[in-house]
């Protein structure tokens, strides 16, 4: 098993003040999970989960979608491939909506030839592919990093967005609320296990509960790019920085938003989702109990159906 190579051994060493995304530790678990370097499944005669790909500036932008109806973009979350969505949540979504998933530019399937990424560049490829797609509108929905990428989206293209979902994510600048030292020293910690760092995903007493955690995370298939990841940890800290995040024009989203966290969060704690909250208008927040990071993995029905449930509101 392979866990670390020298530059993600180099993000470890890093001191990151602020965030810390459990979706990194995903891309260490691949081998625990069984996961392999499978192909990615192009016959699917019904065209749901066909990978295909969008010519933007500079990279091309792989995707697929799923079901049919209104479009669901979502974005996923740091160092972290679109297969890495829940499948079980995909499958309840594609019900009631065009679900989009898709690989940040250099990631997975995607290529990329620009030197630097930012979070506002990340969020102008969503606005991109949605054009490339002729998507005038779309439902948003964002996991952690992803929130970041779709909260930009809502603030530059607020045409562009029908309603909005925030994941377990932050707002940045210096107002984020850190982990714990002792998750803090996990997530710093090479030589920490598989399982001490997969166990950052889901709460204590649901972990006692089940023994094989891995076994509720999906079969990612598609390769990582480290090169990406380091540019998508540079945009974090730029993200983190005094002045940076979405702050200060979270008030200027018209959109109806919700936010929707696991209350036991233990690597963006809930009380990041409760700011967020607070700080957008037409917000409305939702802690699932007994729940952490890996809300869509843990409890992928009830975190679908409260994200169904939110669409599927009229708005007065």
């Amino acid at each position: 098993m392979i866990f670390y190579c020298k530059m993600e051994t180099d993000f470890f060493a890093m001191k990151n003040t602020g965030f810390f995304n459990s979706t990194f530790l995903v891309v260490l678990l691949l081998s625990v999970t069984g996961s392999g370097c499978k192909k990615n499944d192009t016959d699917d005669t019904n065209n749901d989960g066909v990978v295909k790909y969008a010519d933007i500036t500079n990279a091309k932008i792989a995707y697929k979608t799923f079901g049919s109806g209104e479009p669901l973009v979502m974005c996923i979350g740091f160092s972290t491939n679109m297969d890495l969505w829940s499948t079980k949540a995909i499958e309840i979504f594609k019900t009631k909506y065009k679900v989009i998933v898709f690989d940040y530019r250099g990631m997975g399937l995607s290529t990329n030839t620009d030197s630097i990424i930012s979070i506002s560049s990340l969020a102008e490829d969503v606005n991109a592919l949605l054009t490339e797609l002729s998507i005038d509108k779309a439902h948003v929905l964002g996991w952690s990093m992803g929130g970041y990428v779709a909260q930009m989206f809502a603030i530059n293209h607020p045409e562009k967005v029908n309603k909005l979902i925030l994941y377990a994510t932050n707002c940045g600048d210096t107002l984020v609320v850190n982990p714990s030292q002792e998750i803090i020293d996990i997530l710093e910690n090479p030589s920490a296990t598989p399982m001490e760092r997969l166990s950052l995903l889901f709460p204590d007493d649901w972990l006692a509960a089940h023994p094989e955690p891995w076994t509720f995370l999906p079969d990612a298939t598609e390769p990582y790019n480290y090169e990406t990841i380091g540019m998508q940890y540079l945009a974090i800290q730029d993200w983190l920085m005094p002045g940076g995040g979405s702050h200060a024009q979270l008030n200027s989203i018209e959109a109806p938003v919700l936010v929707i966290c696991g209350e036991k969060d233990k690597v963006v704690p809930s009380q990041n989702s409760t700011f967020l909250a607070g700080s957008i208008s037409t917000a409305t927040l939702i802690k699932v109990q007994d729940s952490g990071h890996g809300l869509m993995y843990q409890l992928p029905e009830t975190f679908a159906n409260y994200v169904v449930t939110f669409l599927g509101t009229e708005v007065i």
